[in-house]
């Protein structure tokens, strides 16, 4: 067995840097492959008074103080014990769970974070550090959202657990055995949105919303899909549309505010987080679209 020469933790394969620690494998030599004992040649002054070994050079002896004679310096070999390591506990990596938030006159909205450095990428005047957030409308007509939100050890990039990945497998089925089961096709767009698949939640939302066209809260969702593909001018059309149905749809209007923002539109932005703010100020939603107002 192979052994890090940094942390100790056992290398089951050939690596160029240990998976634990990161340390870099390819320029160290020979990796020790068991923990035991090695030895090695040392020069050393024997001391006449008191026999201690003191290194090569040394004048006067560590042990009992007394001046060294300038004999030739002995060679000797020693048997130095490999050192051993304790097993590393690993930290697992976690998911970002997602939160929930309420408005008047609506049922629980799922909130999406959105780092603001990507939006600092594309606009000028953007919020210094902390998170923008890009809410969604989706309505779930059983509690969906909280299978994607458990902590999984996975890479975030993919955004799927195993449970979500169950459900969304027992959808396809139902769907495809019944195309006309809305309520199917919708909890099937939400789970795909929620889990990162947004080119195939797009094609459920269309689905869907081929049966209800008239949700706006799908719409805004199906808007939010094309938002994480950064395809802007298809998220704020279908947004836009989501208030022909709703006029008062508060997050689509803090939504619109924010893709623009991501378009480069900035006065543009700041017109639609305005009306969200008009809307209603003492909401969450009319807060958070307040707080990105005095930012820029």
């Amino acid at each position: 067995m192979a052994y890090c020469p940094n942390c100790g933790d056992e290398l089951k394969g050939e690596f160029n840097f240990c998976p634990s620690c990161g340390f870099n494998l390819q320029n160290i030599g020979e990796i020790k492959h068991s923990p035991g004992v090695s030895s090695t040649e040392t020069e050393v002054v024997i001391c006449d008074n008191c026999g201690g070994e003191n290194p090569a050079g040394t004048e006067v002896c560590e042990s009992c103080g007394i001046k060294l004679s300038s004999e030739v310096a002995k060679i000797i070999t020693k048997e130095i014990p490999a050192k051993s390591y304790p097993e590393k506990k690993r930290s697992q990596l976690k998911v970002v769970k997602e939160k929930t938030l309420k408005e008047e006159k609506a049922t629980a909205k799922v909130v999406k974070e959105i780092d603001s450095k990507r939006i600092l990428g594309i606009a000028a005047a953007v919020i210094g550090g902390g998170f923008l957030i890009l809410f969604v409308a989706g309505v779930f007509d059983k509690p969906v959202s909280s299978n994607v939100s458990t902590n999984v050890t996975q890479d975030q990039s993919s955004g799927v657990d195993l449970s979500a990945l169950q459900r969304i497998n027992e959808l396809e089925e139902k769907v495809k055995n019944n195309p006309g089961n809305k309520e199917s096709l919708l909890e099937l767009a939400h789970l795909r949105n929620d889990s990162g698949m947004f080119d195939k939640a797009i094609g459920d939302y269309q689905k869907y919303l081929e049966f209800v066209p008239d949700d706006a809260d799908a719409r805004v969702d199906m808007g939010v899909c094309y938002y994480s593909l950064r395809r802007y001018d298809e998220a704020i059309k279908e947004m836009t549309k989501a208030l022909e149905y709703k006029p008062d749809h508060q997050i689509a209007h803090l939504n619109l505010g924010i893709v623009n923002l991501a378009a480069s539109n900035v006065e543009k932005s700041k017109e639609w987080l305005r009306k969200a703010v008009d809307l209603n100020p003492n909401s969450e939603i009319g807060k958070r679209a307040q707080e990105l107002l005095n930012s820029h």
